[in-house]
């Protein structure tokens, strides 16, 4: 009797050791309804202002603002080519779609005001505003 309750002991142990290896395998289950293009589904919407110390009055949008999104600081500060460029229009608005990447590096320059250096979270299917701000 005490070997045989010590064979089914071993029998359950070898059971639990087995099916663990089973359920930890990393094999990925195959996607049948994944669509390419629901990953480029982000958008960022910029919007480029000056804020004056003299008076609050003064503050206004700034247009003509050259924006780019880089995928990685170092292609940033490389000035490699950028993933997108957008210029601001005339109410300092500017926006850019159809983007795959959960993170931006955010370059803007202005030919007078200098550069602003920015980074952007972009999760799937949302929109992320960037306010960026000259002084």
């Amino acid at each position: 009797m005490k070997f045989l309750a010590r064979f089914y002991l071993q029998l359950i142990l070898l059971y639990f050791i087995a099916f663990g290896f089973y359920a930890c395998s990393e094999t990925e289950l195959p996607d049948d309804n994944f669509n390419a293009s629901q990953n480029f589904n982000r958008t960022i919407i910029f919007d480029v202002n000056r804020i004056y110390d003299i008076s609050p009055l003064m503050d206004s949008t700034v247009q003509d603002v050259k924006i780019d999104i880089y995928l990685s600081y170092e292609e940033l500060a490389y000035d490699y080519y950028p993933e997108a460029t957008r210029t601001t229009d005339e109410n300092g608005h500017a926006e850019i779609n159809g983007l795959d990447k959960d993170y931006y590096y955010i370059k803007a320059t202005h030919p007078i005001l200098g550069i602003l250096i920015d980074s952007v979270t972009t999760p799937a299917n949302t929109t992320s505003f960037v306010m960026l701000t000259y002084y």
